[in-house]
């Protein structure tokens, strides 16, 4: 395969990807090793922890209680934490009085241990150190933590540590980072200085205290903190989940500084280390990071595999973004040309979404199916699907989607040259599109949907002769000058100047045309602007105004950057102006140039195919006009992705 086909190892992707990304689907690790039953207290309690970021608390609670009864399990540090980590399962059990109790029992520990105004304390705060404190259990803990900085400054008898990492999980979900951030590192220098007076602090405390503040760090955006605290947490060697947990941190900002070679195996570690541990949801997450690196990268099948990686992961952990993951995969393998595979991922999709009876996820699935069936020229089936999926999606009252299923299905049709019912579905995704301008949801709604809308069914009414077609255009021009989209308002214009000629209002067309050449210019579109000028001085060429179709040829052969094809048809259509005025020498020198530029090399031509099929004898082929169905948008493989 070639390098465009993405089969070839990208610079900034490890060589071994694939094997260790296959590693992973087979339940294997090429670089986590074996890890059999822990023998010691410690490693009960990384096990414990483990389950617990995969939400598997049967399993936490069992390592948890295994770790009191095996070796080190009397250590004063390890079974405070052992009873932590069981009162922590069972507080997100709901079993408040189990809670309760190995609340208790890790108080007598840490009496037992020369820590009795600790043990008191977290007695009488119980649950809110162990999870989100509720607003008004805030001011609670504001007032301990006065206290309790009091008395550290005479006693290491404190529950200070605990007391600022809780306020900091309600800082932040208040949205007070930068306070959440004095906290923890307040929490941090009251740590070290435990460990630098020779005193027992719990490792896992210390792990999970700067874990918290790398997570804070990235959600301020600063990610330079962010990774050195990550690095500061991987130095200490802390269980598989953490280590992931943290590679994954680092992925994001190495992708944030476009470092995609760090990202890649930042992201590619952070797969290994979640599925090894277990951790399901956290290893779909960053394989599908990781696929959307490798995609960038361009390689698609790097690309799919992780997306296949992602999908299992999500699948095996029973995590709810599976059915996403899985449209995801999908929709990689279209972009890579695999459409039968795609078909395959997407049927079955569709049989579990609609078992389930997910709608939005079935319409999602169903667009994306409609393309494999396109792709691979079953045009009828990839319109049924189409049709289904505008149906669920009203269903569902998603609006905007079905309006753009409407889209894409009419522009299907325009392409068989189905026109009349083309128009249909493009006044169907215009009714759709109006009403949720009057009647949706603000925050869920797409503005693009009612011009697009709008310009496709204006244009395919002007080819069937109906001149209400321009009104709509015109309307849909407005739209785009009120949203400032430039592009677009010189893209509706060019579709004017075409509409217009397939009235046979010539010097309107021409005018539309060259308006829309000035848009396209300002939008710094050069070769759309020669496009649009070239149909202006086809269309006079048509109403054989030669003089003026002439000077409009020549301006575009002399302009500079133009792209090869159009060259080509400006000198063309010269020549057939200048036979008009009876300059036969001239009309030979204009198709010599045209024959030179048809021979010449031009990088700008390469996938310009649809734009240079035009190229006739008149304006009536629509020189540059594409698919002729002004419905692009509606129409691409993407509008399924979740």
């Amino acid at each position: 395969m070639t390098e465009q086909d993405g089969s070839e190892v990208s610079p900034v992707l490890p060589e071994d990807l694939e094997a260790r990304l296959n590693a992973v689907l087979a339940r294997r690790s090429l670089t986590g090793g074996p890890q059999g039953a822990p023998e010691t207290a410690r490693g009960w309690l990384d096990v414990s922890y483990e389950a617990a970021y995969a939400e598997d608390l049967p399993r936490a609670a069992r390592a948890a209680r295994a770790g009191l009864d095996a070796p080190g399990g009397q250590d004063p540090v390890n079974r405070a934490g052992l009873f932590r980590a069981l009162a922590s399962v069972a507080e997100l059990n709901g079993d408040h009085a189990a809670s309760t109790r190995y609340i208790a029992d890790r108080a007598g520990v840490l009496a037992a241990a020369g820590y009795p105004h600790r043990a008191r304390m977290e007695v009488e705060l119980g649950a809110m150190l162990l999870r989100e404190p509720e607003a008004f259990e805030a001011t609670v803990l504001q007032g301990v933590v006065e206290d309790e900085r009091r008395r550290s400054a005479r006693s290491v008898d404190t529950a200070l540590p605990d007391v600022l990492v809780a306020l900091a999980v309600r800082h932040v979900e208040d949205g007070r980072l930068e306070d959440a951030v004095h906290l923890l590192e307040e929490c941090l220098r009251a740590q070290d200085a435990r460990v630098t007076a020779g005193l027992p602090v719990a490792p896992e405390s210390l792990t999970s205290t700067r874990m918290f503040l790398a997570h804070v760090h990235l959600m301020s955006h600063e990610p330079e903190k962010s990774a050195e605290v990550a690095d500061e947490v991987l130095a200490g060697e802390p269980n598989r989940a953490v280590r992931a947990a943290m590679w994954m941190l680092k992925a994001v900002v190495a992708q944030e500084d476009d470092d995609t070679a760090s990202a890649v195996l930042h992201a590619l570690r952070s797969v290994e280390l979640h599925a090894a541990a277990g951790v399901r949801k956290g290893s779909a997450s960053a394989a599908a990071l990781l696929a959307g690196l490798a995609a960038d990268a361009g390689n698609q099948q790097a690309s799919i595999l992780a997306w296949k990686v992602a999908v299992a992961q999500a699948e095996q952990g029973e995590v709810p973004e599976a059915s996403d993951l899985t449209l995801a995969l999908g929709h990689q393998l279209l972009e890579a040309e695999e459409h039968a595979l795609a078909e395959r991922v997407l049927a079955g999709l569709v049989r579990r979404e609609e078992a389930a009876r997910r709608l939005p996820g079935l319409a999602r699935a169903l667009v994306d199916l409609g393309h494999a069936a396109r792709h691979q020229n079953r045009q009828d089936e990839a319109l049924e699907h189409w049709d289904r999926a505008a149906s669920l999606f009203e269903r569902a009252g998603a609006t905007d989607e079905a309006a753009r299923m409407h889209l894409a299905y009419g522009a299907l049709l325009n392409r068989q040259e189905k026109a009349e019912q083309a128009a249909e579905r493009f006044a169907r995704a215009v009714e759709l599109a109006r009403a949720d301008e009057e009647e949706g949801d603000p925050e869920d709604h797409d503005p693009a949907v009612l011009p697009q809308a709008l310009h496709a069914l204006g244009h395919v009414l002007c080819e069937l002769g109906e001149e209400r077609g321009v009104a709509l255009l015109d309307e849909a021009i407005a739209l785009a000058q009120d949203s400032s989209a430039a592009w677009h308002e010189a893209d509706f214009t060019d579709t004017r100047a075409r509409g217009l000629w397939a009235l046979r209002q010539g010097p309107a067309a021409v005018s539309s045309a060259l308006t829309a050449a000035d848009l396209f210019a300002a939008s710094q579109d050069s070769t759309a602007s020669s496009n649009a000028e070239l149909f202006a001085a086809y269309v006079l060429l048509e109403q054989e105004r030669a003089e003026e179709s002439a000077t409009l040829f020549r301006m575009i052969t002399e302009q500079e950057g133009t792209a090869r094809y159009l060259r080509m048809a400006a000198w063309l259509g010269l020549a057939q102006s200048l036979d008009l005025t009876g300059d036969e020498e001239g009309a030979t020198r204009a198709r010599f140039e045209a024959d030179a530029a048809a021979q010449a090399e031009d990088a700008e031509d390469a996938g310009t195919s649809e734009d240079g099929d035009g190229i006739g004898d008149g304006a009536g082929d629509n020189v540059g006009d594409g698919d002729g169905d002004g419905s692009e948008d509606g129409s691409e493989e993407g509008h399924g992705e979740s």
